[in-house]
C-alpha cells in the first residue's frame, strides 16, 4: 500500500459546505451529526480496507455525505467539494469539468451512479484513466 492519504476532518467538511452555501445559497443546518460524522469517516475505511486508490477515497466522500443527507441543503455540493479538496490535498489535480461533475452528483442522487462509476470519472477527469 501507499502512503497514507491526508484525509479531511468533520471540521473541514463543515467548512466546505459553509463555503458552497455562501457561494451557492441554501438553508444551514444539520440533521444528523452522528450520520455527518460517520459520512467523513467512511473513506478511511475505504483506504484501510477495501485497499482503494485516492479516487475511490474521493468517491466516498461525494458518494456518502449526498447519500446521508445530513445537511438541510447543499449535501451534494459538499459532497463533491469535499472530494475535490481531498484529490488536492494529496497532490492530484482538481478537474476543470464541472459540468460532469454536477451531472454525477445528480445520477447519484437519482441512483444512476455508484461510487466506483464515480471513482472511474474522477480518475478520467483527472487524466489518469
Amino acid at each position: 500500500m501507499s502512503e497514507e492519504p491526508i484525509f479531511l476532518t468533520v471540521g473541514q467538511v463543515a467548512v466546505i459546505h459553509r463555503r458552497a452555501l455562501d457561494r451557492h445559497g441554501g438553508q444551514d443546518g444539520l440533521r444528523d451529526k452522528t450520520a455527518f460524522e460517520s459520512a467523513v469517516m467512511h473513506p478511511r475505511n475505504v483506504w484501510f480496507y477495501a485497499q482503494g486508490d485516492l479516487f475511490d477515497v474521493a468517491a466516498a466522500y461525494a458518494f456518502h455525505l449526498a447519500e446521508s443527507q445530513t445537511f438541510l441543503d447543499g449535501n451534494k455540493r459538499a459532497g463533491m467539494g469535499a472530494a475535490l479538496v481531498f484529490l488536492e490535498y494529496n497532490g492530484l489535480p482538481v478537474p476543470e469539468d464541472t459540468a460532469e461533475l454536477h451531472a454525477a452528483m445528480i445520477a447519484i442522487a437519482g441512483r444512476r451512479m455508484d461510487k466506483a462509476g464515480l471513482a472511474a470519472l474522477l480518475r478520467r477527469l483527472c487524466g489518469r484513466a
